[in-house]
Order: C-alpha cells, then sequence, then structure tokens
C-alpha cells in the first residue's frame, strides 16, 4: 500500500531541490549580467515556494501530520533543523525580493543609462539575503533527504 505521507514528502524534497536549482541559476544569471533571466529564476523559485505552501496546508488537512511518536530524539533534531534552514530561506527571500523592488527602476535592471544608478545598499541587501536564501534552501534540501530517507526507513521497518 502506498503511503500518502510519504508520496507528499518525496514531491516536495523534488520541489525543494528544483527552488535550490533555481536559486543556483539565478546567481549565476546575475553573475553574468541576464539580469532578466535572473528574475525568472528567481520568480519560479518563489513560485515554488508558494506551492508548496499551499500544498503543505492541503495535506495537513487531507493527510494529516506524521505520527513522530516512533521517531529518535536525532531524527527530530534533523528535522528541527531543516525547519530553521526553511523559516531562514523564507525570511532572507523574503528580505532579497522587499530590496529587488527598489531595483526594478534602475540601471541594474534595466540596462539603460538613463535610468538612476541603484543604491549601493540596497544592492548590497539584495546580494546578501539571495545568498542567506539560497544556502540555507541548499542546507535545508540535505537536511530534507535525511528525514525522508528515516521516514522511508520506518516505514518499511513497519
Amino acid at each position: 500500500m502506498t503511503n500518502p505521507g510519504l508520496v507528499f514528502w518525496t514531491a516536495a524534497l523534488v520541489n525543494l531541490g528544483l527552488i535550490c536549482a533555481m536559486g543556483i541559476l539565478g546567481v549565476r544569471c546575475v553573475r553574468r549580467g541576464e539580469i532578466a533571466r535572473h528574475r525568472r529564476a528567481m520568480k519560479l523559485a518563489g513560485g515554488l515556494v508558494v506551492a508548496f505552501l499551499l500544498s503543505y496546508v492541503l495535506k495537513v488537512l487531507l493527510i494529516g501530520r506524521e505520527d513522530r511518536s516512533l521517531w529518535s530524539e536525532a531524527d527530530v533534531l534533523v528535522l528541527r533543523a531543516h525547519e530553521v534552514c526553511v523559516v531562514i530561506m523564507l525570511i532572507a527571500g523574503g528580505v532579497a525580493w522587499r530590496q529587488s523592488r527598489a531595483l526594478l527602476a534602475t540601471r541594474s535592471v534595466t540596462r539603460d543609462a538613463r535610468d538612476p544608478e541603484a543604491d549601493p545598499g540596497v544592492l548590497r541587501r539584495h546580494k546578501r539575503a539571495g545568498w542567506a536564501a539560497v544556502l540555507s534552501a541548499l542546507a535545508g534540501f540535505a537536511l530534507a533527504a535525511v528525514v525522508l530517507a528515516g521516514m522511508y526507513g520506518r516505514a518499511q521497518a513497519s
């Protein structure tokens, strides 16, 4: 019999992997000066985050939460570390998005010399927040893989 929780969390891991891939692609694009591609990659990553959050609400309503009574303390600790990474990703991604709004009409984005220069502080905050979001997403992905492996192991044992 298929475990719907495992199906959901496997799909969620794939989703987080795609978020990480879009973050890495976005970083590579901005380094090459491909701002439009950077923005598309970041919008896709943001859309995947929103899709996960909505699917998680549906999952809790339809399937329920995981029974962690069989989880070891180490399993729960890894889960909590993953959740911290996800919260950091969400906050840093939100800060990066907020800072990006102030960059839209600048020549950093438009590439039009008639537009004003971007505020260096805004650029710096956007870059730092973006890096924090990407790095925390990558750490969250690695930890999520460990959590999911444990879930598969417990499912096999029962």
